[in-house]
């Protein structure tokens, strides 16, 4: 039977709905919605138009390197301005300020901050349903609410870890699953990892004794079980979500204690990156107190810019150079000079670049080879080492002076 014009349009209108939803997604917190850094929206620019891509917004962000969250038509992020911290709520399609928490923050009042970490924020806000959570430089953890801004409560990690702020601040974003609250606050006395009530901030649990890490916690599912991996001064443990117990532990000693990127983790095997005199390796899970060492490379070392897994291969910036690794063997598949320290992240099987000096770049993100489709030399000035972001077809950089959204859709 031959169906209705009414029957054809319903039909239709669900095919183009669904088209749709897979075409445009929220990026509710540090490396967006699957915590990859890889995005599944589609209808994206394979190239920019004379002039480069359209500038939708520009507008100031004095101090900082947050990365925005977008979440249900909102836009979050952090900077500072005068002795203040402030948490930034914008129209993500405007740039219009809808709200601003601000809270007095004064690093001159922590003499054994490195001046060269003074420059505000760099922890990204995380939403989650009508609440926002941000971490400051000097370990002030608020949660506010998402559409207002009004304080719900808020908790201080210096005294959590019974010290003053380190000397490079807290730069980890919160990490939330079900109703509990990821965070790291150093110390020592049992106290250094810690998962805090996300409705009211109360204390869940707390454990061990390791050195602050600058990397946000991870959750995974291993063996059908949950696993929480902090990626510590120390180096890689793995913790019950529940209760903090320790699971297993691998010891990864930097210079000056740094590790910066988040550890990925992809069927029983997690790999972690450093720099300061380090690179990365692939390890194995398995019972017992210790992971199997699967292999080490020194071709891969991230600063503060975390890798991306995607189609069987690493991507990420090696020092200053962006490379291509295989996940299961480490070998060089190909490296790219001249983007500097940058950050990335793939959208459509491309690379999307924000080079160190400002340029935005499309590359293929395939094993074969670099092969660059675009480059637009955006107005920010140097250095711009936030990540961009991208949502709902629109492309957000940042540096520590300015904003811009990017019109990304074909």
């Amino acid at each position: 039977m031959k169906p209705s014009s009414s029957t054809v349009l319903l039909i239709s209108f669900a095919l183009s709905a669904a088209a749709l939803a897979a075409a445009a997604e929220d990026w509710p917190h540090w490396r967006g919605p699957r915590y990859d850094n890889v995005s599944t929206e589609t209808g994206l620019l394979r190239a920019f138009p004379a002039g480069g891509p359209k500038v939708l917004w520009d507008r100031p962000i004095p101090g900082g390197w947050s990365q925005p969250s977008i979440s249900r038509g909102k836009l979050y992020t952090m900077t500072e301005d005068e002795k203040h911290e402030i948490v930034l709520c914008l129209d993500p399609r405007t740039g219009e300020q809808q709200w601003a928490y601000r809270y007095p923050c004064d690093y001159d009042a922590y003499p054994n901050m490195d001046q060269r970490f003074k420059s505000g924020p760099r922890s990204t806000p995380t939403v989650d349903g009508d609440r926002v959570y941000s971490l400051g430089t000097t370990g002030l953890l608020h949660c506010l609410t998402a559409a207002e801004g009004k304080l719900v409560w808020r908790a201080d990690l210096k005294e959590m870890a019974g010290s003053g702020c380190p000397d490079l601040g807290y730069v980890h974003s919160p990490l939330i699953a079900g109703d509990l609250l990821f965070i790291h606050p150093g110390g020592q006395n049992g106290g250094s990892l810690a998962a805090l009530n996300k409705k009211d901030g109360s204390v869940k649990w707390r454990s061990e004794d390791d050195i602050l890490g600058y990397s946000t916690p991870v959750l995974i599912e291993h063996a059908g079980k949950p696993q929480l991996l902090y990626f510590t001064g120390r180096g890689l443990v793995a913790v019950t979500p529940a209760d903090g117990k320790v699971l297993w532990r691998y010891d990864w000693k930097t210079a000056f204690d740094l590790n910066v990127a988040t550890p990925i983790y992809r069927d029983g095997q997690v790999f972690i990156s450093s720099n300061y005199g380090h690179g990365a390796a692939m390890l194995r899970i398995k019972p017992g107190p210790a992971p199997e060492e699967v292999y080490t490379t020194k071709a891969m070392a991230n600063w503060f810019t975390s890798s991306i897994l995607y189609e069987g291969h690493v991507y990420g910036f090696n020092d200053n150079r962006l490379t291509c690794l295989e996940w299961s063997t480490g070998a060089v598949k190909w490296d790219k000079q001249g983007l500097g320290r940058g950050g990335l992240l793939i959208a459509g099987g491309q690379l999307v670049i924000m080079g160190e000096r400002g340029e935005v770049v499309l590359a293929d993100a395939a094993p074969g080879g670099f092969v660059e489709r675009a480059r637009w030399a955006s107005p920010l000035r140097p250095p711009c080492w936030t990540s961009p972001v991208l949502s709902n077809g629109v492309l957000y950089i940042r540096n520590q002076e300015r904003m811009i959204a990017l019109d990304m859709k074909a």
